[in-house]
């Protein structure tokens, strides 16, 4: 393999070589050997310009503006020719000072520079996880599966563009495209709009409804037991405090109900036992 071969190997020829002794299909080797390896490339590359151009311009914004308030600073008594190359060292400086910040916040190279380099390394991370079946590719997505580099390769592939996109999306423009896939905040803005959505998304979503909705129907049962409960005790206290009174005539368990037709509950009032068992304590009246 070329990894072995290289005396310092390279890290993106050794993970391509993994990737290919893997038992996927030859299709799949392929589509990993020519889309992973070229945005591998790609990165390394973007990322390796701007750092060289992020560190030179800053090195020369931070010297410059060091240098010239000294220059500046120096008394000079008359005009001579050291003074003369001393105003045009001062005036150069001071140009390249302000080219070198104005190409830094037209050009976003600083930005640029954290992107790139944050994209890159975790495209590297992503690609040795998944050979050694290891993080998110440890079965985590299919959990009544045991993990290979095939029931993963799907969930690889889509993490892989899922920061492709994430980078475009943060380079140039977040598209404010709502279609069937994308999720539409409180505030109105799109998440996810540009971005494929994860493999079993839906699946997991809706095994979380389900139990939502079981655990919502035995809340909603105990608290209607709860109520009964409470509407049977109420009447109860309300007996004790004066507040329901008997029918005179009837006596306290006539043949018209413990309450009498005028009473607050009306004729229909149900049978209060806490009422009956009260009165057969106390005895009925002659």
């Amino acid at each position: 393999m070329l990894c072995s071969r290289l005396r310092k190997p390279d890290q993106i020829d050794c993970i391509v070589d993994a990737l290919l002794e893997t038992n996927l299909t030859k299709l799949q080797r392929e589509s990993l050997s020519k889309r992973y390896k070229f945005l591998l490339h790609g990165y390394r590359g973007r990322a390796s310009r701007y750092s060289y151009a992020y560190h030179g311009l800053r090195v020369t914004i931070t010297i410059g503006s060091l240098i010239v308030p000294a220059l500046l600073s120096v008394q000079y008594t008359g005009v001579g020719p050291s003074d003369v190359q001393v105003y045009w060292i001062v005036w150069f400086l001071s140009l390249m000072v302000t080219i070198s910040n104005g190409i830094v916040t037209l050009l976003k190279v600083d930005k640029k520079y954290f992107t790139l380099n944050t994209t890159y390394q975790l495209l590297l991370s992503e690609g040795w996880q998944f050979i050694q079946l290891s993080g998110r590719f440890s079965g985590f997505f299919t959990p009544e599966l045991e993990p290979t580099h095939a029931n993963q390769y799907k969930f690889f592939c889509h993490f892989i563009e899922k920061i492709r996109m994430k980078q475009v999306e943060d380079e140039y423009y977040k598209a404010p495209d709502q279609g069937h896939h994308g999720t539409t905040s409180t505030s109105g803005t799109a998440q996810d709009s540009v971005v494929p959505p994860t493999p079993q998304k839906g699946v997991l979503k809706s095994q979380v409804d389900v139990n939502a909705g079981s655990t919502g129907q035995e809340e909603a049962r105990s608290g209607g037991i709860a109520r009964i409960r409470r509407q049977n005790t109420a009447p109860s206290s309300l007996s004790s405090a004066g507040s329901v009174p008997f029918s005179s005539a009837s006596g306290p368990l006539g043949a018209s109900g413990p309450l009498g037709t005028s009473g607050p509950l009306g004729a229909s009032a149900p049978v209060l036992p806490a009422i009956a068992e009260s009165e057969r304590e106390s005895g009925s009246p002659e």
